[in-house]
């Protein structure tokens, strides 16, 4: 009867098939094939150098970090794998959907997610059920997970426009931020100011002032509870900060210096503001303030004597109302928190946590522009954008210990590969990782810590 036999040396323990034959008198073990080397405590088979074949090389491990945390944000319950296609393909590559079933093959997305193929019409078909989706559920369902981790329920809000080229969707074209003349769509986006994770994003047309889209997007906000509100001077207005303390709420606001607000700047002395005990230092440049009070809370008076230079060169080549000039490199905050008022003054300014999720969702996610032809294929495509950017901002909280940004992170995990080989003369075919460099090993530790 045959039977494995482990055979110890210097080198290693070898497997081997043997069968137990009598000989005179005497049981005796003859080899009937070497089966290979005990790694590990499981058998690695032996196979000459010269017969292997390498059948396929595929992205492995970034897709398989970026799988692992999506589940962990729920979003294998909260959406079809279908959509999780898009969404994984859009933060590693951003194919178009066109080339994506060609892309797909080099990649493990559709291994690890369970699919065994996936057409171009289902990948259409995907992002028209995204659109079908009631997507605050999802927003929910991420935030849900999100609120139990260590941050202050500090949101901020903003707004930002993309471009989009479909002729048969309706909207007028208009003149966005980078001063292009082009339909437009609106995204509001709420993220919470540490980490900046993700609350939910709502999209408006091009022509919905800010004013209006903050009252609409409040109402949501105040149902997640949220402590204090840092908004852009874009939201301000009398009204809005009233509605905000009727609910009781704290917040800290630009303000737009409008003509009601012209006497308290031109009755400021340079002499009073500019001083070493009004000094406040940010990150790129140094401000300096004056605190009045103002409504329910308190109006800082900032100063930026490097910004006025360059704003009065500016000026004076157009106009010449010295009034005006005399108010350039000024600008206005409110806030009725009961912080300290440089610390609200840094928090306002260092806000740009929003600005680099919008550069992430336009730059790393490819936001813009939105090359669709329909108003529901841009509005999905926004949403896995906005799920795209749930997975880095998550990612980046997991690995905030390595200081490596999200993005060197991926580069650094797109070089770990699955490569398939192959026994060319007994076709024995198995699997293999390429070994994991040290940041690497890094990164997939800290991703899998605590989970």
């Amino acid at each position: 009867m045959a039977f494995i036999r482990k055979i110890k040396k210097k080198s290693g323990t070898y497997l081997a098939l043997v069968e137990s034959k009598w000989e005179n008198g005497k049981p005796r073990q003859h080899v009937i094939k070497y089966l290979g080397k005990e790694i590990n405590g499981k058998p690695s088979k032996r196979v000459l150098t010269s017969n292997i074949k390498v059948k396929r090389v595929t992205r492995h491990l970034d897709v398989e970090i970026i799988d692992h945390i999506a589940g962990e944000l729920r979003l294998k319950d909260l959406i079809p794998k279908e959509i999780l296609v898009l969404v994984y393909a859009q933060i590693l590559e951003r194919p178009s959907i066109n080339k994506m079933e060609e892309w797909l093959n080099d990649t493990d997305i559709l291994d690890i997610l369970g699919i065994k193929n996936i057409s171009t019409e289902q990948l259409y078909k995907a992002i028209e059920d995204l659109g079908d989706m009631n997507f605050e559920v999802i927003e929910d369902g991420i935030y849900n997970f999100l609120k139990n981790l260590d941050w202050k329920k500090s949101f901020v809000i903003d707004i930002t426009d993309t471009y989009f080229e479909g002729e048969k969707v309706e909207g007028e074209a208009r003149r966005g931020k980078e001063g292009k003349v082009k339909k437009l769509i609106q995204i509001g986006l709420a993220i919470t100011f540490d980490y900046g994770f993700p609350i939910f994003h709502k999209t408006y047309d091009g022509n919905i002032s800010g004013k209006r889209i903050f009252r609409d997007m409040i109402t949501r906000l105040v149902s997640m509870g949220f402590e204090i509100i840092i908004m852009d001077r874009g939201f301000y207005t009398s009204k809005n900060i009233d509605e905000i303390e009727k609910l009781g709420k704290k917040m800290i606001c630009g303000v737009v210096k409008e003509k009601s607000l012209w006497p308290v700047l031109l009755g400021i002395k340079k002499e009073d503001i500019y001083r070493k005990e009004n000094m406040v230092k940010l990150k790129n440049t140094t401000v300096y303030i004056k605190v009045i009070s103002y409504k329910n809370g308190k109006l800082i008076i900032v100063y930026n004597p490097q910004l006025e230079v360059i704003r009065r060169e500016h000026y004076y080549e157009h106009s010449d109302n010295e009034e005006i000039a005399s108010m350039l490199g000024y600008s206005l905050i409110y806030h009725n928190t009961g912080f300290d008022d440089k610390e609200v003054v840094k928090k306002y300014f260092e806000k740009d946590i929003i600005e680099r999720a919008f550069k992430e969702m336009k730059g790393i996610l490819n936001l813009r522009p939105v090359r669709l032809w329909l108003r529901s294929h841009i509005e999905s495509h926004i949403k896995i954008c906005y799920l795209g950017y749930a997975i880095l901002a998550y990612l980046q909280y997991k690995i905030r210990d390595e200081n490596i940004s999200v993005v060197d992170a991926l580069s650094k995990l797109s070089k770990g590969y699955r490569i398939e080989l192959m026994d060319n003369e007994t076709q024995f075919k198995w699997e293999t990782l390429v070994e994991l460099s040290s940041i690497q090993e890094k990164i997939r530790d800290l991703v899998y810590k605590n989970t």
